[in-house]
């Protein structure tokens, strides 16, 4: 995997006009290479559709996965990295000022409807800055953005989010724990963070909204969804991640990523 210093991210932000807002928007396919692009921000919305790969992103207030079949809502001048592994999608950039303004303020990723997944692909069609100067692609991208403002707000709840913490031994734990996830369990963690058991389940719910063991299998099957994303097998992943049993590990796989193991690894390819 190429990873980019924050220089040469900065170097791709102008290179492709991210440094303005790009009236009303315009889009570009997505580089098919494993990169991983420094923190940044851009004053555009962003959206990233991924009809095939993997995505990991990291922002403010925690990791956020784009699987198959997703797309991902950035909104404008939010900081965040991003990872990118064989990824076949389609990133879009809206001006704020044309956007629909009730959007939500916080990254998202949010599933599509067949239609949507097409118009992402289709905006493809127009080179950036001929948008503003062409009636239809000007109205095109009107409604491809109430369209996916409708895709997110009826799924509401943080899909594929890994919450991130404030507090100073909660974020010990989470970052150890995130080095080795196959690893990772609770005597570790409170090793890390320096606390009692019952301290730091209270602080740790109070930090994500989540217990530790259901935020540790969610960082567990994160990592086999990028495992699985370069073609590892299913059975070494699931060693790889902490799973002694392999019915165990495709059962919660499939739990949170709505098909099994078998089935994610094949639409990568």
């Amino acid at each position: 995997m190429k990873s980019l210093t924050a220089r040469e991210t900065q170097s791709v932000l102008v290179e492709n006009r991210l440094d303005g807002p790009g009236k009303p928007g315009f889009a570009f396919r997505n580089p098919s290479s494993a990169i991983f692009y420094d923190w940044h921000a851009h004053p555009c919305h962003q959206i990233t559709y991924a009809r095939r790969g993997t995505t990991l992103i990291e922002g403010p207030d925690g990791h956020h996965l784009l699987p198959t079949a997703h797309a991902i809502w950035i909104p404008a001048e939010t900081r965040h990295r991003t990872m990118i592994r064989n990824l076949d999608g389609v990133s879009i950039y809206f001006d704020p000022a044309c956007f629909p303004h009730d959007h939500t303020e916080h990254i998202q990723t949010f599933p599509i409807t067949t239609m949507v997944q097409e118009m992402l692909l289709h905006t493809l069609r127009w080179q950036p800055g001929s948008v503003e100067h062409t009636l239809i692609a000007r109205s095109f991208y009107q409604t491809l953005s109430m369209l996916c403002m409708e895709q997110m707000q009826a799924k509401p709840d943080r899909l594929f989010t890994l919450p991130r913490a404030t507090h100073p031994s909660i974020m010990r734990a989470m970052e150890a724990a995130l080095a080795s996830p196959g690893q990772a369990n609770l005597p570790l963690a409170l090793h890390h963070a320096g606390m009692s058991e019952r301290s730091f389940r209270r602080h740790f719910h109070e930090e994500t909204g989540m217990t530790w063991q259901d935020w540790m299998t969610q960082a567990r099957l994160f990592h086999a969804a990028n495992q699985l994303a370069e073609g590892r097998r299913v059975t070494e992943v699931a060693v790889d991640v902490g799973y002694a049993s392999l019915s165990a590990f495709a059962k919660a796989f499939a739990k949170l990523m709505g098909v099994s193991p078998v089935r994610f690894r094949n639409l990568q390819m």
